[in-house]
């Protein structure tokens, strides 16, 4: 979200917005689908607030040494002078669409921005570390079988490559779900549920890790031309990743020696737990996702290669708003004058 982002985040503003008024109710449809396959025309923005706490905590695990305890038992007093961390961050994210070419497909640009952010560190509060700075993602889709293409990434050209590579996966199977929500409608109380499973953004050495999650969209109701869902989601992450051998310990006075050949590698394992629930609108008549807001918790233990366990718990808080920047029809030209 991921992340997503996350989760894929430049994906996630997907799922929210703001509420619509209309001056008449019209009859609510027998079925509706979650759909916001991306569609000739569209010009649309979701503005994103973010808020995490996140509390760290380390303990020794059963096969630690007296050594190990000792310097586990100082960072286990670091973690809980500081307190727990606090993130606030808020996205701006549009995606514009055109109009199809011969072949069918869409070409669409995807920008997302940050509108300012910061972090509380033991009452310490800063911006949030790194360079921001606008991420735009030139691609194509094709409607026929949901196919996705980025063609280039502008604003990070050294990670145009990894983007272009990462970017197609996650998108791609973010794009599953949507054709699966698209061709699913639902009555007013049926649900459905959508599994996914997501590689991470990162590549670990020696291999890869991946997300499994499921989602679930339950039809609340239809009312003055929105359709507004519960949603639900549940997140599990099992990943072993190999960390570079360790060189071999040598006498004072003496080059540390290369490591064995046949020394046991050296891994940390990543586990991860999540839950989320939320709600979410879509106004039926362009397909735009109006205010949504999910809520999420996440625990997650990694076991480090010097006997210590890092456990992290983290609450966060999603919500969005989403607005239509296409213009209008233009108006029908007006009555000639009477002669």
């Amino acid at each position: 979200m991921t992340l997503a982002s996350l989760f894929h985040p430049a994906l996630a503003g997907a799922l929210i917005g703001l509420s619509f008024g209309a001056s008449a109710a019209p009859a609510a449809p027998a079925a509706v689908a979650f759909d916001t396959t991306p569609r000739a025309g569209q010009h649309q923005r979701q503005l994103i607030d973010i808020q995490a706490v996140i509390k760290m905590r380390v303990e020794a695990a059963p096969d630690a040494t007296d050594e190990q305890r000792a310097k586990i038992a100082q960072a286990t007093e670091h973690f809980a002078s500081m307190g727990p961390m606090k993130m606030k961050l808020q996205m701006d994210q549009t995606m514009k669409v055109g109009q199809p070419d011969a072949d069918g497909w869409l070409p669409l640009t995807m920008t997302t921005g940050s509108k300012g952010g910061q972090i509380d560190v033991g009452g310490k509060v800063s911006p949030l570390p790194g360079k921001v700075q606008d991420l735009n993602f030139i691609a194509r889709f094709n409607p026929k079988d949901f196919a996705f293409e980025i063609q280039n990434v502008q604003g990070a050209p050294e990670l145009n490559d990894a983007m272009r590579a990462q970017g197609n996966a996650m998108i791609g199977e973010a794009l599953q779900l949507y054709k699966t929500l698209a061709q699913q409608p639902l009555k007013v109380g049926e649900s459905v549920d959508v599994p996914m499973t997501l590689a991470l953004p990162i590549p670990m050495p020696g291999g890869a890790g991946s997300l499994q999650s499921k989602l679930r969209y339950t039809l609340a109701r239809v009312d003055r031309g929105t359709a507004h869902f519960d949603l639900g989601m549940a997140m599990t992450m099992d990943v072993n990743a190999p960390l570079p051998p360790q060189a071999a310990s040598a006498p004072a006075g003496e080059a540390a020696s290369a490591p064995a050949a046949d020394a046991a590698p050296r891994v940390m394992n990543v586990a991860m737990a999540g839950r989320g629930q939320g709600t979410s609108s879509l106004r039926l008549a362009d397909r735009l996702p109006l205010a949504s807001h999910l809520n999420m918790t996440m625990t997650m233990t990694m076991k480090m290669p010097d006997s210590s366990l890092m456990h992290m718990d983290m609450d966060m808080d999603v919500r969005a708003k989403g607005q239509s920047l296409a213009k209008p029809a233009p108006a029908k030209a007006a009555a000639t004058k009477k002669n």
